[in-house]
């Protein structure tokens, strides 16, 4: 594929699916409905899943959580062609959209997760968090770390799916992946950056702790070590600082001008799909899956095991900070932050 090609095909990527407006008017309006969207490319060979809530440099919507663990659930499907968990009835109904569309034969090879409007993820809607809201008494503290702990199951489990799936995962980075976000991008594969791409663990912060299994997919990906200078003391990765100094992080820096997306397609997707064979592609992603343990945390249904020691621990973790006064401190400074960035930005 030539270079121009993949350019083209990069830009159809951020913006095509089944019920998408076109790109002139995708955003146009300020009352755009978050959403994460799904879209299948190379004669069904590439699927791209796409995060989109512009205004908040797409955070995470409880909705926008329920529609990932919908597609992840389809992209399952599709990448074991055809064979469903069966646990999402809507889910189950997209994969037959997809049925329809695609050859007996499955080519599966590859998962691109990215975001619109030139970034990636801001972590949590605050805006959506609708438990800081309750009273400040025991029956609504209990009840908002009940949705906390749901929230992170729920989160730490499609992650934990989306990157045991039997082909290459590619979080393409643009612009910030901060917090939730930055937990995101190591539910792949691999990543590649932007020059403009920031990623940041704010946790500590928030007065939190990982919430969505980044915690251990970190240590895994970098060390113990420097895993702690990123969670506590705050050290960031830059894309242009990876350009320049060499990628120590990312697997991939896109060139100057150049999105994360379209690197991602010229740099990998392309060679994908130079590939011979499409099983041999997903035959090795799921050695080296087992060799990495990734078993040891999702079943073969696609189940969260809680029993898992690491698994547990993060949990357990997240619960005994999310909440708390410090917590809840930090949140309310963060909302007021945004919310007077957005008063001068009206001015």
């Amino acid at each position: 594929m030539l270079f121009s090609q993949c350019k083209q095909l990069s830009r159809r990527c951020r913006f095509i699916h089944a019920t998408s407006p076109p790109p002139s008017t995708r955003f146009a309006s300020s009352n755009i409905t978050p959403s994460v969207l799904l879209s299948f490319h190379e004669n069904n060979s590439v699927a791209v899943l796409t995060l989109s809530n512009p205004k908040r440099k797409n955070a995470f919507t409880v909705s926008m959580m329920e529609q990932l663990d919908r597609h992840v659930s389809t992209l399952s499907k599709w990448s074991r062609g055809g064979t469903s968990s069966g646990r999402n009835e809507t889910a189950c109904r997209e994969s037959e959209k997809l049925d329809n569309n695609q050859s007996e034969e499955n080519d599966a090879r590859v998962v691109i997760l990215t975001g619109d409007n030139g970034a990636f993820c801001s972590g949590l809607d605050l805006h959506d968090n609708k438990q800081d809201d309750a009273e400040d008494d025991e029956e609504n503290n209990c009840s908002r770390l009940k949705e906390g702990a749901n929230m992170i199951e729920h989160m730490t489990r499609v992650t934990n799916q989306l990157i045991s799936l039997p082909v290459l995962s590619i979080s393409a980075v643009d612009g910030y992946a901060v917090g939730g976000g930055a937990e995101l991008q190591t539910c792949t594969d691999l990543v590649v950056l932007s020059r403009s791409a920031k990623i940041q663990f704010v946790h500590a912060k928030r007065g939190a702790s990982m919430g969505w299994g980044g915690g251990r997919r970190l240590v895994k990906k970098v060390g113990r070590r420097r895993a702690l200078r990123m969670l506590l003391l705050g050290e960031c990765v830059y894309g242009e600082e990876e350009a320049r100094a060499g990628a120590s992080y990312a697997d991939a820096v896109a060139e100057e001008g150049e999105t994360a997306l379209e690197a991602t397609m010229r740099l990998v997707v392309d060679p994908i799909l130079q590939l011979p064979c499409s099983r041999s592609i997903r035959a090795i992603k799921e050695a080296v899956s087992a060799a990495d343990g990734d078993g040891e945390v999702i079943d073969l249904n696609g189940n969260l095991k809680l029993d898992n020691m690491a698994m547990k621990g993060e949990l357990e973790s997240f619960m005994s900070v999310w909440g708390g006064e410090s917590n809840k401190e930090q949140i309310q400074k963060a909302k007021d932050h945004l919310r007077d960035k957005g008063e001068k930005k009206r001015e």
